[in-house]
């Protein structure tokens, strides 16, 4: 690969990274505390390519070493630099597309949460408020194990998505533990039919009461939730939880 591809290539690659950095894309792929990390390395990419390229550009000056004297180019091979090139289309991607975060489809093809048998823990107190606004994941989690029973006839506010699943509809909500590769679904399953005619990745913000007693290992520790309200919402910036 030709060197000026190479400046080129890194130059591009860290303004992409930079960019998904700075505008919000980035928690698509990972948490938000890789933001600091995600900048640093753009920045570190877009310095050495610029400190090339003006090394190359005074080299290039009468009386400056050519670099690229040990390299003849009558024995290049023609196709070299045009496969070199195709690297630019992972950036271009990120430049003018936008993926959509991981949805219903990886619910589905999750697999089944283990049955083993878990113990049951005390959890932290709640607040004592009329709506609790909680996470997936913790409302999953206390429903399955907590032994004090804290969420039973409390009122809850959920916000995740639909997953139509045959004859069931779930809340659900991805959660990850440090990038997306890892993501793991959080399911609340939905009772009666408010939400039978939602199609699938339609976010919601739903608020509901426990069934008590639902999360057990029949029922692969997924909770049921019998909803009051339900309104759709716009997909929040960070679609996961973590």
């Amino acid at each position: 690969m030709r060197r000026e591809t190479q400046n080129i290539l890194l130059l591009l690659i860290g303004g992409a990274l930079l960019k998904i950095a700075l505008t919000g894309t980035y928690l698509r792929y990972v948490k938000p505390a890789h933001q600091p990390w995600l900048i640093g390395a753009a920045a570190v990419m877009i310095v050495l390519a610029a400190i090339a390229i003006v090394h190359d550009i005074r080299a290039a000056r009468p009386g400056g070493a050519q670099p690229h004297d040990l390299h003849d180019p009558d024995h290049e091979h023609n196709h070299s630099a045009r496969s070199s090139w195709l690297l630019l289309l992972p950036v271009l991607a990120i430049f003018l597309v936008l993926p959509p975060a991981l949805g219903a489809d990886s619910v589905r093809r999750a697999p089944t949460a283990s049955t083993t048998t878990a113990e049951s823990a005390l959890y932290p107190a709640l607040p004592p408020d009329d709506l609790l606004a909680i996470t997936m994941a913790d409302f999953s989690s206390r429903a399955a194990f907590d032994r004090a029973n804290s969420l039973n006839g409390r009122r809850v506010l959920l916000t995740g998505f639909i997953v139509q699943d045959a004859d069931r509809v779930y809340l659900a909500r991805l959660s990850i533990a440090c990038c997306a590769a890892d993501a793991f679904p959080v399911r609340v399953l939905l009772t009666g039919d408010t939400a039978a005619g939602l199609p699938n990745d339609t976010w919601v913000r739903v608020t509901g009461t426990l069934v008590a007693g639902s999360a057990t290992k029949d029922t692969e520790y997924v909770p049921a939730l019998d909803p009051l309200t339900m309104t759709q919402v716009a997909e929040p910036e960070n679609p996961y939880e973590g």
